[in-house]
């Protein structure tokens, strides 16, 4: 079995690479070719935080099969650890055995962004490329890189809650030839962008409609458990498309898109599989605002899994363990 540690992964999956991987991965779940039951959620009240379970399977010709177990503990950003931790276990599709344990943390930053990628591909208008990052963490830093594959990023502005945070990442930033601005609030963040992503642990919403451009494209990532959402209702309401992973992951996952539900907003969810394939046709006029929200999907982990884990083996990268 392959051991492969953070710095492992983010080498071995570029985040050119990685955009493809998971615009074949949503194919394959629009044509019928994958398999993943809806994530277990264990959250035990004495712990200050969220455990996930997700299997998987892909077909051809990926042919990748495995779990990811994923943890995300909010209190982590004040011990300086990354909220997100986990590991994903690639296994043999006609064994069973143990391939590849990969450190999951960078798997899910990697992804998460490219899935935003792979969105913004799509809805995007052609000329997007003023970026707003709500939110300064990794997967700021994930986004960020994914936007600037799949669009001319010419501005990029950052709004977080702790300004210490926003500095470290757009010192980050810098290092890789970006500028960036850091503004006092979500509202300055977001005027004029036409690029917005954000990438927080909020409960309440942080984003409004009014803020929004015309033909802004909206990636709301940060929010995964039903009580939490980064969106007013009205961003949804206003939306001309509104496109998740899958419907029945944010049916049962996504406070984003269940709130407004609940308060009787009528909405039509695209699976991102079906802009991939061409099933449907995106925005229609270049005045739509468009939103993708994000809710990862195990196909995602594991497909991501398998290419490491083939690029890895090719350039020598981690460890052998005899396992079993």
């Amino acid at each position: 079995m392959l051991v492969l540690n953070g710095d492992d992964v983010r080498r071995a999956f570029p985040m050119a690479d990685a955009v493809d991987v998971v615009r074949d991965a949503m194919r394959a779940l629009a044509e019928g070719s994958a398999y993943q039951p809806l994530r277990m959620a264990v959250q035990p009240p004495a712990l200050p935080g969220t455990a996930l379970l997700k299997p998987a399977q892909v077909g051809s010709p990926t042919n990748a099969f495995g779990l990811k177990s994923v943890t995300i503990f909010p209190g982590n950003t004040d011990r300086g650890l990354d909220v997100v931790q986990g590991l994903v276990t690639l296994l043999d599709d006609q064994t069973g055995l143990p391939l590849a344990l990969l450190e999951g943390g960078v798997v899910t930053e990697i992804r998460t962004s490219a899935a935003s990628g792979v969105a913004t591909d799509l809805l995007a208008l052609p000329d997007a490329g003023d970026l707003a990052l709500i939110g300064a963490g990794t997967q700021a830093r994930g986004h960020l890189l994914a936007m600037a594959q799949v669009r001319e990023v010419r501005r990029v502005r950052v709004w977080n809650r702790s300004a210490e945070r926003a500095h470290r990442f757009r010192s980050w930033a810098e290092d890789e030839g970006f500028d960036v601005e850091i503004m006092a609030s979500v509202r300055a963040a977001v005027d004029d962008a036409d690029l917005v992503c954000t990438v927080t642990s909020a409960i309440d919403p942080l984003l409004d409609a009014d803020w929004l451009r015309p033909g802004a494209h909206v990636n709301a990532v940060g929010a995964f458990r039903p009580d939490m959402r980064e969106l007013h209702t009205n961003v949804l309401q206003r939306a001309g498309v509104v496109a998740v992973d899958s419907r029945e992951s944010a049916l049962a996952e996504a406070g984003d898109v269940l709130i407004p539900l609940d308060e009787q907003v009528q909405l039509d969810l695209v699976e991102l599989g079906e802009l991939v394939v061409g099933g449907h046709a995106g925005r229609d006029d270049d005045d739509q605002i468009t939103v993708f929200k994000s809710v990862g999907l195990a196909i995602q982990d594991v497909a991501s899994a398998a290419f490491i884990y083939e690029q890895a083996r090719s350039a020598g990268l981690g460890v052998d363990v005899n396992f079993p």
